[in-house]
């Protein structure tokens, strides 16, 4: 009874608000009509599993260099000013990924424009902005609030007042969202895909995300674990990604040549 109460919420927290009418949807679909790719969460997670390396080998993998420069202690009292932001605020939400593997990547790739899906508290968002602030870049994220949380008010709180010029945040679902992000930024330097992690959701912003990232840019996607959907899109592509365990999950790394 607490489960069917739980949806029914759900349901009438996307009926008060429109412009979410079409995740709405989405969602009902894949509840009627969930495909056989949905579900292929253990497969992937033994894949990542087969091909995993550390941070520092990522990293020597793509740029060349084993020296993981950690935001911790570059920024130091941004960083304590961000988790006492975090702890201080009323809602849960994601956690912070590698944020060191991120901003190693962005200043390897002397990032200037960056898309992300997925903000929550903006752990991530916070690691881009670090290095692309040093070059008057731009940032464009896109999110939507968890339903039945209420917590569209903190949403990218740990990002600092300092860094917020280099910052646009879309408040909407990845299907309007992405293009709107994508009229702003151009071509990228480097993508960050934490959003819609559903093998159709991936698949739909992959395709727009990876169109739009520059020869030598670099594509990032975070719990590639959750099903086969990263896996057959390299696969489709021809790529050849670097997979990195972080925390039990796995991030999916692609330099597009």
């Amino acid at each position: 009874m607490t489960n069917l109460a739980g949806k029914f919420k759900t349901f009438f927290w996307y009926l008060a608000r429109p412009k979410y009418y079409n995740q709405l949807l989405k969602l009902i679909r894949l509840r009627l009509f969930s495909s056989g790719e949905e579900k292929t969460r253990r497969v992937a997670a033994e894949w990542c599993r087969q091909n995993a390396v550390s941070t520092q080998e990522a990293l020597r993998l793509i740029t060349g260099t084993t020296t993981v420069q950690r935001i911790e202690d570059m920024y130091a009292a941004d960083f304590a000013a961000a988790k006492t932001r975090e702890e201080n605020c009323p809602v849960k939400m994601g956690g912070p990924g590698d944020l060191n593997l991120l901003y190693n990547l962005c200043e390897h790739a002397k990032a200037q424009k960056v898309i992300e899906t997925g903000v929550a508290y903006g752990w991530s968002s916070f690691a881009i902005l670090l290095s692309i602030a040093k070059r008057n870049g731009m940032l464009c994220s896109t999110d939507m609030p968890y339903p039945k949380m209420n917590n569209e008010d903190y949403v990218g709180i740990v990002v600092p007042d300092h860094l917020r010029s280099y910052w646009t945040l879309i408040r909407l679902p990845d299907d309007k969202g992405l293009k709107i992000a994508l009229e702003k930024t151009g071509e990228l330097d480097l993508c960050h895909y934490d959003s819609d992690k559903t093998y159709s959701g991936r698949m739909f912003g992959y395709r727009l995300l990876w169109n739009a990232l520059k020869p030598g840019g670099i594509f990032v996607s975070d719990d590639i674990n959750d099903n086969m959907g990263f896996h057959d899109f390299c696969e489709k592509n021809n790529l050849e990604p670097v997979i990195v365990e972080i925390y039990g999950k796995y991030v999916g790394i692609v330099v597009k040549k």
